[in-house]
């Protein structure tokens, strides 16, 4: 093998031919590629999407960890150490006694919030329809009928207060074509798909949120295993690059999410106080709503405003809807002037500009959700871009240009 591995090496038209070779068959390739670039797209989607879908409870229970870990730190170094275990100073007993301490902390996080989840859903409740909760099993029934022929009433008595000309004939047709969509989706068909696919959801919610207590409790065997595998697998500087790539993704993010769910209650509280002193219906609801679109830049607080005005205009007047939505618009404007910049800031380092394209192409392709993670995702882009090009200046010695 090795006099032939020389032949090759010593004989000129012997390498040509194999280089001639091998750049026609990558030509190939890459020509029937683009080609069938649609098919080749599609493929690739297929398979991503069955691999996600199959390995949907671990990466669900791996984004639970990864948000959860602050709070769970909190609670076991604030409140566990120093209120309910005491760490005994035989190493063994210390070891085990510390796993225990980890494992309760993770279980009492998570009753945290569940608590608060359903504390919030049950104020929903309570604030749009009532006391639904409340009473025997067939009060809550009665409840329920009674609030949704509440709101059929509602809807017609709306519809015949609808003034005749081209206005009215514009909203008239949006109705129609509103009650014509929830026929045609509020079938037996759809209305089990919709369930089926909700319990598909449930369960990979519940075995992520399982898998995630494992994730939390045994933290520190992870990280080892991580260790482990970069030695194993990487040499020294590579190793150095890749943890050093993974703090700063892991700065981005945290102070992304940090910064973002503080922004969304303080934006939150204040849409809620404003619609409410208005004495717009269900303004603590419009409020939240608010502040959650708030996660999205410069759309968000547009898409608040659309039942903000729906609410105002048809519960009381046009002019209560434009109140509604200029209270909304004032709440954005102070937010985006004083208490993004100081709360959130520049969590990312990224130009307004690359922002808003980011999220413009994420929400053309991923819609909401898309649009959600837009600027973290974009700012963890812009670490490995920023990784390349000192990587390139390095080797290139170009230190001292604008790069």
């Amino acid at each position: 093998m090795n006099k032939i591995k020389e032949k090759i090496q010593n004989s000129r038209p012997a390498s040509l031919t194999i280089f001639i070779a091998l750049n026609a068959t990558i030509l190939y390739i890459l020509y029937f590629i683009i080609k069938n670039m649609d098919t080749v797209f599609s493929s690739f989607l297929y398979v991503t999407g069955n691999i996600i879908s199959a390995f949907a409870p671990l990466f669900i229970g791996m984004i639970i960890a990864y948000i959860v870990t602050p709070l769970v730190n909190v609670v076991d170094n604030k409140l566990m150490s120093k209120f309910v275990f005491r760490i005994p100073e035989d190493p063994v007993k210390r070891e085990k006694r510390l796993n225990m301490r980890r494992f309760i902390s993770v279980i009492f996080t998570f009753l945290i919030i569940i608590a608060a989840i359903t504390g919030i859903i049950w104020a929903f409740a309570i604030l749009i329809v009532g006391n639904l909760f409340i009473g025997s099993f067939s009060e809550i029934v009665s409840s329920i009928t009674n609030y949704f022929l509440t709101l059929d009433a509602n809807r017609i008595e709306l519809a015949s207060k609808i003034p005749d000309g081209i206005i009215g004939d514009k909203i008239q047709t949006l109705i129609n074509a509103a009650n014509s969509w929830l026929t045609e989706h509020l079938t037996a068909t759809q209305l089990i798909n919709t369930a089926a696919g909700i319990s598909g959801g449930v369960i990979n919610l519940f075995i992520g949120t399982i898998v995630s207590i494992y994730l939390l409790k045994d933290r520190d065997f992870f990280s080892r295993m991580w260790r482990k595998f970069l030695h194993l697998t990487t040499n020294q500087k590579t190793n150095a690059i890749i943890t050093e790539t993974l703090s700063e993704m892991h700065g981005v993010l945290m102070r992304f999410i940090r910064g973002a769910a503080i922004d969304t209650t303080i934006v939150a509280i204040l849409s809620s106080v404003g619609l409410s002193i208005l004495g717009l219906d269900y303004a603590v609801f419009i409020g939240c709503f608010a502040g959650i679109c708030n996660i999205i830049p410069y759309f968000g607080p547009f898409l608040s405003m659309v039942p903000a005005f729906l609410v105002g205009t048809f519960t009381d007047s046009p002019a209560t809807g434009i109140i509604a939505v200029l209270i909304l618009l004032g709440v954005q404007q102070i937010d985006s002037n004083i208490i993004y910049p100081k709360v959130v800031g520049s969590s990312t380092g990224l130009h307004p500009l690359f922002v808003l394209l980011a999220v413009s192409v994420a929400g053309y392709y991923g819609g909401i959700a898309g649009m959600i993670i837009a600027v973290p995702t974009a700012g963890v882009i812009q670490i490995f871009v920023l990784k390349w090009v000192a990587w390139i200046c390095n080797k290139k010695d170009c230190a001292e240009t604008d790069l």
